[in-house]
């Protein structure tokens, strides 16, 4: 029967596209699991000649030195999640709202004769207009704020979702032991940050080559998140 493995649906024999994904059907289940392992050989063997291929390249332009002692490289953290971005804008709308609110507070006490201003008439009034005005704008930078969060809390959640299909995509492939017996089939003694190294370059190159991810900083997180499963739960 036909098979959508991306929504492991099972169709009758005549469909050829999913009907809820619109991506095109396997021969069947069974057809398409005997392929994966074809698949993912193929994913590995390119991820293995891009890894080489740049190793080659970084070792023609730079002067031999030995890695051994240097400390394995990690990604910089240079990228922020969706999630980050939420947080950010909303500590921005509470702070706006809470200066905004004050303010707005003051101005209406100094009107309503609550609290006497030390000044003359026409710069008391003054005062009290440009902080009402202040309070104004920050409630509508506030406001903003607001509006914009719920479009990055709605980016936030789709890139959540990317994120774990991707992550689950890795982990469904590969797995410490074999990870490890791809880069010491390329450098057979590697050991201590030189092996920590290339399993993360590995990691990085099965992204790239395998899902097609343009953003480096994206891989350089996704690479994190792997190893940390792999290597340092």
């Amino acid at each position: 029967m036909p098979y959508c493995p991306k929504c492991d649906m099972e169709f009758v024999k005549g469909i050829t596209t999913c009907t809820d994904c619109g991506a095109p059907l396997a021969e069947s289940r069974e057809a398409w699991e005997a392929d994966r392992e074809k698949r993912l050989a193929k994913e590995a063997q390119e991820a293995l000649e891009a890894m080489t291929a740049r190793n080659e390249a970084a070792m023609e332009m730079a002067p031999e030195e030995p890695l051994r002692d240097q400390e394995a490289p990690r990604p910089s953290w240079s990228y922020v999640t969706k999630r980050q971005k939420c947080e950010d804008l909303l500590s921005s709308c509470f702070a706006f709202s809470l200066v905004g609110a004050v303010t707005a507070a003051c101005s209406a006490a100094c009107f309503a004769g609550f609290i006497r201003l030390p000044f003359s008439p026409g710069a008391r009034l003054i005062f009290q207009g440009v902080t009402a005005g202040l309070g104004c704008v920050f409630l509508l930078i506030a406001l903003r704020t607001r509006l914009s969060l719920r479009s990055a809390q709605k980016e936030a959640k789709e890139e959540e979702k990317r994120t774990e299909e991707l992550l689950a995509w890795f982990l469904s492939g590969w797995d410490a032991q074999r990870l490890d017996r791809a880069v010491s089939e390329e450098n057979p003694d590697l050991s201590g940050p030189e092996m920590d190294f290339k399993r993360l370059e590995l990691i990085q190159d099965i992204f790239v080559t395998g899902r097609d991810l343009p953003e480096p900083d994206y891989v350089d997180y996704l690479s994190e998140q792997i190893f940390e499963k792999l290597y340092e739960a």
